[in-house]
Protein backbone atom coordinates (compact mmCIF):
# COMPACT_ATOMS: atom_id res chain seq x y z
CA UNK A 1 0.00 0.00 0.00
CA UNK A 2 1.21 3.31 -1.13
CA UNK A 3 1.86 5.77 2.01
CA UNK A 4 1.39 8.90 -0.48
CA UNK A 5 -2.12 9.65 -1.69
CA UNK A 6 -2.49 10.85 -5.32
CA UNK A 7 -2.00 14.48 -5.97
CA UNK A 8 -4.57 16.57 -8.22
CA UNK A 9 -3.20 17.74 -11.44
CA UNK A 10 -2.78 21.44 -11.59
CA UNK A 11 -4.97 23.05 -14.13
CA UNK A 12 -2.97 23.33 -17.09
CA UNK A 13 -1.96 26.73 -18.81
CA UNK A 14 -3.96 28.08 -21.82
CA UNK A 15 -1.91 30.58 -24.16
CA UNK A 16 -4.15 32.81 -26.05
CA UNK A 17 -2.82 33.77 -29.37
CA UNK A 18 -3.48 37.43 -29.50
CA UNK A 19 -4.23 38.10 -33.96
CA UNK A 20 -3.44 41.31 -34.93
CA UNK A 21 -6.20 43.17 -36.86
CA UNK A 22 -6.27 43.81 -40.34
CA UNK A 23 -4.80 47.85 -40.77
CA UNK A 24 -3.42 50.03 -42.84
CA UNK A 25 0.37 51.10 -42.57
CA UNK A 26 1.57 53.83 -39.92
CA UNK A 27 3.85 56.95 -41.20
CA UNK A 28 7.06 55.31 -39.60
CA UNK A 29 6.46 52.09 -41.11
CA UNK A 30 6.13 54.01 -44.68
CA UNK A 31 9.19 55.94 -44.11
CA UNK A 32 10.96 52.35 -43.43
CA UNK A 33 9.83 51.21 -46.71
CA UNK A 34 11.44 53.86 -48.74
CA UNK A 35 14.74 53.33 -47.11
CA UNK A 36 14.14 49.18 -47.11
CA UNK A 37 13.17 48.99 -50.76
CA UNK A 38 16.80 50.29 -52.10
CA UNK A 39 18.46 46.67 -50.93
CA UNK A 40 15.07 44.50 -52.04
CA UNK A 41 12.88 43.80 -54.85
CA UNK A 42 9.11 44.86 -55.55
CA UNK A 43 8.46 41.42 -54.83
CA UNK A 44 9.27 41.43 -51.43
CA UNK A 45 8.54 45.03 -50.74
CA UNK A 46 4.69 44.36 -52.07
CA UNK A 47 4.84 40.97 -49.80
CA UNK A 48 6.04 42.72 -46.28
CA UNK A 49 3.29 45.67 -47.07
CA UNK A 50 0.43 42.61 -47.14
CA UNK A 51 1.68 40.83 -44.36
CA UNK A 52 1.60 43.64 -42.49
CA UNK A 53 -1.95 44.44 -43.44
CA UNK A 54 -3.29 41.55 -42.84
CA UNK A 55 -2.38 41.73 -39.44
CA UNK A 56 -0.03 38.76 -39.36
CA UNK A 57 2.50 40.81 -38.04
CA UNK A 58 5.32 43.90 -37.59
CA UNK A 59 7.73 45.29 -40.02
CA UNK A 60 10.89 42.87 -38.69
CA UNK A 61 8.33 39.49 -38.51
CA UNK A 62 7.37 40.70 -42.25
CA UNK A 63 10.78 40.73 -43.24
CA UNK A 64 11.77 37.57 -42.25
CA UNK A 65 8.62 35.97 -44.03
CA UNK A 66 9.20 37.82 -46.68
CA UNK A 67 13.21 36.56 -46.93
CA UNK A 68 11.69 32.85 -46.69
CA UNK A 69 8.92 32.86 -48.97
CA UNK A 70 10.14 35.51 -51.90
CA UNK A 71 13.87 35.97 -51.19
CA UNK A 72 15.95 39.03 -51.29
Amino acid sequence: MPYHTKKKDKPKMVIVIKKNKKRELKKEESDLFKTHSKHHTKEHITFMKKFIKDGKGCFSEAHKAAMKKVGK
